[in-house]
């Protein structure tokens, strides 16, 4: 790829992840082709993870960038689900190489359990994935990478249980590595999973040796510098006033916004709705299922419970939001907020004169 650093950055602006690789694809398995014979090494440690990431980067629409990866162009040393080697000799790999870019998939445990990931073992003792962070992180040569919401921030993981407590203590790299001055730039790819085109244009850019202008919690801004609910489709019905009661309006034929039905996209900063997944095909609302903000860096536990309609509009996340509301919405968001607080009010005060 030839592109400088601002033309990258320009391109990618205008063209969006998935138009800028259909226009650069070539340019970006060429910067993995060209990493690999450099002898580029990237390791992908995986923490408390279903793999989802890592199947959602194997399932990327585009052939070409898929043919990188599956034929190990981008020079994956270490990983754990895809990887050759296994036992002893893939090991030897974490202890003897150094990365120059290491991804992290899934969330870290660091409290009881967090011999809940491990990887290998030395004189006879699991080495925990806390302990390859602590050695890995330092020798770390161009960039770390966290890919998912687990990754990212702890994820579904991080979850509070009824203690009010996550039960391993999960933390993903953002509060992991926040105050301790990591070597090399740190930039986070939250979603549950990530998305794999901005994977794969984050790789081609550090592989390049451009880091992409990164916001206050570390991820690209061409990715998360706008609201899902400021793009979304269905944005036009929220103006008006037109929304979903049920699921059984939840089909876009049916002209609704699926505020009522929980949707944290005005709460929640992404490129969903421009990106699109599946090649640029559907997103979640398109299909009828209100946003759960799992790009949110409060996932799940400030998004959550799914599916429940929001008592009141997150003004401060959506800034102009009240600057474009038409008199339908002032009448139909903002009348349904109101009502459904009350009705919430009444509903607490019954339940503590049962108490």
């Amino acid at each position: 790829m030839r592109l400088s650093r601002r033309e990258f950055n320009k391109a990618l602006a205008a063209l969006g992840a998935t138009g800028f690789l259909m226009r650069y694809k070539t340019d970006v398995v060429k910067a993995f082709e060209e990493a690999k014979s450099s002898g580029v090494k990237l390791f992908w440690l995986q923490g408390q993870s279903d793999s989802a990431c890592t199947v959602s980067l194997l399932q990327a629409s585009d052939p070409d960038l898929y043919d990188a990866v599956e034929e190990l162009s981008v020079g994956i040393s270490f990983h754990p689900t895809i990887m050759p080697s296994f036992g002893d000799e893939a090991i030897k790999v974490l202890e003897e190489e150094d990365p120059d870019v290491l991804v992290l998939e899934g969330s870290i445990p660091t409290g009881e359990m967090e011999s809940a990931c491990t990887f290998g073992e030395r004189d006879g003792k699991e080495v925990t994935l806390v302990e390859w962070l602590n050695e890995l992180i330092p020798r770390t040569k161009v960039a770390i990478v966290g890919f998912g919401s687990c990754a990212a921030y702890g994820g579904i993981p991080s979850g509070k249980d009824f203690d009010g407590r996550s039960p391993t203590n999960a933390v993903g790299l953002y509060q992991f590595l926040k105050g301790k001055n990591p070597p090399v730039p740190v930039v986070l790819l939250p979603g549950c999973p990530g998305h794999p085109d901005w994977l794969m244009v984050t790789l081609a850019s550090v592989l390049l040796g451009i880091v992409l202008k990164l916001d206050d919690y570390w991820r690209p801004e061409v990715f998360f510098s706008s609201l899902i609910h400021d793009n979304c489709a269905r944005r036009g019905f929220y103006d008006e006033g037109w929304f979903a009661e049920s699921f059984h309006e939840s089909n876009m034929r049916h002209n609704k916004c699926l505020f009522k039905l929980g949707c944290r996209g005005p709460m929640t900063f992404s490129a969903c709705s421009e990106t699109k997944w599946n090649g640029g095909i559907n997103v979640c609302m398109n299909a009828g299922a209100p946003c759960i903000g799992c790009m949110h860096p409060n996932f799940p536990d400030e998004t959550s419970p799914f599916f429940k309609a929001q008592s009141r509009l997150e003004i401060d996340l959506t800034k102009t939001v009240f600057t474009t509301l038409t008199g339908a919405v002032l009448v139909g968001a903002g009348a349904y907020i109101v009502t459904h607080a009350i009705r919430e009010s009444k509903v607490e005060k019954e339940r503590r004169k049962e108490e």
